[in-house]
């Protein structure tokens, strides 16, 4: 009984500690004493600024766009608000941010630049690329040999890089742009359609017509073609079959097929 009660006061100092390095209003936890056996704040808030410096630059790495966009200053300010309220749970920082979009678009500061958002959601589906599994690509030839009767139920697997992202900003392009990339094309300042994809060892944006978004979608949701094309059609806005898919073919997006029975 007095081991678990030990236990308990061990965890609770634990959670106490790392509660407060990331809340720089709370009190030094127990335990974290200077050399005269006092509780020490100076000590630990040194701990505390190497922390959340730590997470800062991790979140910079991942998101140079948006550093880029908004200044250093800012970003630093901005990243140290995120960290205090979404902590990493995992320990691999090249992967923390995940809600880094979102945090940004609910930020009232930020308001007027709505289009930073996307921005930053692109910035991290450029990276879930970058670091996701390796897959085949789907060979077009397997697509064209499927027999007419049998194409309305091809369904086609997305390769686990690929990810489609609209946004009413070109948003690609400005994240483009802050990443000093060399492909620069469609920045007129309209809404954009694109695909993220790591198809070999570089990672791809491909734009699409954003008339043929919803047709992407679906697939993306394992429609058959005849479902997805179905319910491109019924939204008009000048959506093409043969554009559509030979976009998405030529952007390397797909792994495999699949014939629905």
């Amino acid at each position: 009984m007095q081991q678990n009660k030990h236990s308990s006061v061990h965890l609770n100092v634990e959670h106490a500690f790392a509660e407060g390095l990331l809340n720089p209003s709370a009190a030094v936890p127990e335990g974290v004493l200077g050399r005269d056996g006092e509780v020490s704040a100076k000590r630990y808030g040194v701990y505390r600024n190497n922390v959340v410096s730590s997470l800062v630059g991790a979140l910079a790495a991942n998101f140079p766009a948006i550093q880029r966009l908004l200044g250093a200053d800012y970003f630093k300010a901005l990243a140290a608000e995120f960290i205090r309220h979404h902590p990493p749970v995992q320990p691999v920082l090249s992967e923390y941010g995940g809600g880094f979009a979102d945090f940004i678009q609910s930020f009232p500061p930020l308001a007027s630049y709505p289009y930073l958002a996307d921005v930053a959601r692109i910035e991290w589906a450029w990276l879930s690329a970058y670091h996701s599994a390796d897959a085949p690509i789907l060979d077009a030839q397997k697509l064209a040999s499927v027999s007419p009767e049998d194409m309305p139920r091809v369904v086609l697997v997305p390769h686990p890089s690929a990810s489609l992202h609209f946004s009413e900003f070109p948003a690609a392009s400005i994240f483009l742009q802050n990443r000093e990339f060399a492909q620069m094309e469609n920045s007129e300042q309209r809404p954009q359609a694109v695909v993220v994809c790591r198809p070999e060892v570089a990672v791809n944006i491909a734009w699409i017509e954003p008339a043929d978004f919803t047709f992407a979608s679906a697939l993306f949701e394992a429609r058959t073609l005849g479902e997805a094309a179905t319910l491109a059609a019924s939204g008009g806005g000048g959506f093409d079959l043969n554009r559509a898919l030979q976009a998405l073919l030529a952007a390397q997006v797909f792994q495999d097929l699949e014939i629905r029975k």
